[in-house]
């Protein structure tokens, strides 16, 4: 059974501050700027330079385009597909004002990595008096950064910085808060997240773990102010209603078999897809089914904010999945529908990456119930007497350390992606220069550039932008 009880207590962070060592203050500070500046060197590393060099979909499209109509203030909080994106259009103003146009790609893709680095080492210091083990919330911090389906589409763009936002939001809610100021960060991190992703809403309920604790109630304040701005935004500009029926329940079921559990393990769907038309869904179905074992064993053996964080993990797998599909209905998703021709062709979708990144960290924390468990991950040697190692203890770390270790041969296995969706460019600094003649002719004139994923994307940049004398 979950605990509604908050996982730790509300000792004063002063308090407890006080009895730290200078090193362990220095250590406390300087671990979690290190830790950033190691996951988005992770995340930039896995993109090749033309992934980087590649403006993607909305970032050119939309944001920046109306931006340029409408200048950064009037875009900033200007609807677009029924919703707020508020940090992704924040990211687009600085990436235009930090450096000349024919930078914009890259500028954006490294604002980006430093962002999903940001929300890797928040992770790990939200997961203190959370999580047990040093190892799995390390671990859990470059889930984000190095999850394999990440480089296909949603990573390194402002169009999809939304999710790694939505991950934050469970931790942001289940840490402990012992401080006005830790409170006050928080506030304005949830409310920055929920005006750029509807989707926060559905961790709502982690409100009610710790009420009433004054010092959470900015969190909540922040996170009821921009999940409620998104849902106003939405009733008074809904979006377009799907053009095509709803895929069936089974459709979405299978699918998330399919997709975002699979699609933890690999970025090669459309080896996924094959093996299934070869040797039938066993080949998904039979690791699913062990993956709903570790949960359950990691719900039933976890402590409360274990617990709840593992619940967190599997809740938001479901919401990203069964939400975007739901709201989203395709063809190429009528899994249970498919027939041995149809599964080599399966497509990634964003939401299976995106679902993906939440199954992949919901094997981390089983790990760190079992490192717990075993109090490998505590840094803190074994006792004598009565607190020696029983035989469970020592099989329950093994456990934890083949999950930690699985996970990170996984990361490895699939750092690289020669797939991504904008691998193939269009390269922007060379179509920004090939329009620097046409431009110097005639100043008022306008450059047509083309974005990925397609010819339907491209964006008219006023040759203004493109003149390097040009005040911006």
């Amino acid at each position: 059974m979950l605990e509604t009880r908050p996982p730790a207590g509300d000792t004063a962070d002063g308090a407890r501050d006080l009895r730290r060592s200078p090193r362990q203050l220095a250590l406390r500070a300087v671990v979690p700027v290190v830790l950033w500046l190691a996951v988005s060197a992770a995340g930039w590393a896995r993109l090749t330079p033309e992934v980087r060099n590649t403006v993607w979909a909305e970032d050119g499209k939309v944001f920046l385009d109306q931006q340029v109509d409408m200048g950064v203030l009037g875009a900033l909080f200007h609807d677009y597909a029924g919703y707020l994106h508020v940090v992704p259009r924040l990211v687009v103003a600085l990436a235009s004002h930090v450096g000349s146009i024919d930078r914009f790609a890259v500028m954006v893709t490294l604002l980006c990595v430093l962002v999903t680095g940001a929300v890797g080492a928040a992770v790990y210091v939200l997961t203190e008096g959370v999580l047990r083990s040093v190892v799995a919330r390390v671990l859990l911090a470059f889930v984000p950064a190095l999850m394999p389906l990440g480089p296909i589409e949603i990573q390194a763009n402002a169009a999809n910085l939304h999710w790694f936002l939505m991950f934050l939001m469970p931790f942001a809610l289940l840490t402990p808060v012992r401080s006005w100021t830790k409170g006050i960060v928080l506030g304005v991190v949830t409310l920055l997240a929920g005006l750029t992703e509807i989707q926060i809403v559905a961790f709502f309920p982690l409100f009610l773990l710790g009420i009433r604790n004054r010092r959470r109630w900015p969190v909540i304040l922040g996170s009821v102010l921009g999940g409620g701005a998104q849902v106003v935004t939405t009733l008074l500009h809904p979006r377009a209603s799907a053009p095509v029926p709803h895929n069936s329940l089974a459709d979405l079921v299978l699918g998330y078999v399919v997709e975002p559990v699979a699609g933890a393990a690999t970025w090669r769907m459309a080896d996924v897809g094959q093996a299934i038309a070869s040797h039938g869904l066993a080949v998904v179905l039979v690791p699913f089914a062990l993956l709903v074992v570790l949960v359950a064993l990691g719900l039933w053996f976890g402590v409360a904010g274990q617990r709840w964080v593992l619940a967190s993990m599997v809740w938001g797998s479901a919401v990203v999945w069964f939400g975007g599909t739901v709201l989203n209905p395709n063809a190429m998703l009528a899994f249970a529908h498919f027939g041995p021709a149809d599964w080599p062709g399966i497509w990634t979708f964003r939401y299976t990456a995106a679902g993906s990144l939440w199954v992949l960290a919901g094997v981390v924390v089983v790990a760190d119930v079992a490192l717990g468990r075993a109090r490998l991950g505590t840094l803190v040697p074994w006792s004598r007497g009565d607190d020696r190692p029983t035989r469970a203890s020592v099989w329950s770390g093994v456990a934890g350390l083949a999950l930690a270790l699985a996970v990170v041969v996984v990361v490895a296995v699939n750092a690289s992606v020669p797939a991504a969706n904008r691998q193939g460019g269009p390269i922007w600094d060379q179509q920004i220069d090939s329009s620097e003649t046409t431009c110097a002719r005639t100043l008022s004139a306008d450059a047509t550039v083309q974005i990925a994923p397609g010819p339907q994307w491209a964006f008219t940049v006023p040759c203004a932008l493109i003149d390097q004398d040009d005040a911006r």
